[in-house]
C-alpha cells in the first residue's frame, strides 16, 4: 500500500505550527548541538583533570602503561570539537556575510561556507569520533583500575 505525502512527512512539532518555516526544529536542533559539544568538552576536560587530580588514579594508569594513550584520546575528542566549532562558526560567518553583502555571494568563501553549512553528516562524524575517543578512554581508565 503506498503512503501518502501525509504520511511520509515528519508530523508537526509542539514547537512549531503547520505553517512554519522549520525555524521551531532549527531551535531544537541548535539547543542539542550546544548542550552536546558542552558535554563533549566537558567530559574531554574534566576526566583527565580528575585523573591528574587523584594520585593513586595517576599511579595506577601509569603503572598500566596506558596514560599517555588516554590522555591523547581525551585531547584528539576535545581538539576535534574544537576544530568542529571553528570550522562551523567560519561557514556561518561565510552565510552571514552572505546576506549583508550582495557582492560577497560570488566569493569562494560564501559558496564554501553554503556548502559545509549543508553537510550535516560531518558533524554527526565528528560527534561520533569525540564519543569514541572518550569512550575509549574510559574504557582504558576503568581496565586499569580493576586490573
Amino acid at each position: 500500500m503506498a503512503k501518502t505525502d501525509e504520511e511520509t512527512t515528519c508530523p508537526p512539532s509542539p514547537m512549531t505550527s503547520q505553517a512554519d518555516d522549520g525555524s521551531g526544529h532549527y531551535t531544537a536542533y541548535e539547543e542539542h548541538a550546544r548542550t552536546l559539544r558542552t558535554w563533549l568538552v566537558a567530559y574531554g576536560i574534566g576526566a583527565p583533570v580528575l585523573i591528574l587530580s587523584q594520585d593513586k588514579l595517576w599511579e595506577k594508569l601509569a603503572a598500566a602503561g596506558s596514560l599517555r594513550c588516554i590522555a591523547m584520546l581525551f585531547l584528539t575528542g576535545v581538539a576535534l570539537q574544537v576544530l568542529l566549532a571553528a570550522v562551523n562558526k567560519s561557514a556561518m560567518w561565510a552565510c552571514y556575510f552572505g546576506t549583508v553583502n550582495e557582492s560577497f555571494k560570488n566569493s569562494r568563501r560564501y559558496s564554501w561556507g553554503e556548502t559545509i553549512s549543508g553537510y550535516y553528516l560531518i558533524d554527526l562524524a565528528v560527534d561520533i569520533l569525540s564519543m569514541a575517543a572518550f569512550a575509549w578512554a574510559t574504557y582504558l581508565c576503568f581496565a586499569a583500575l580493576v586490573t
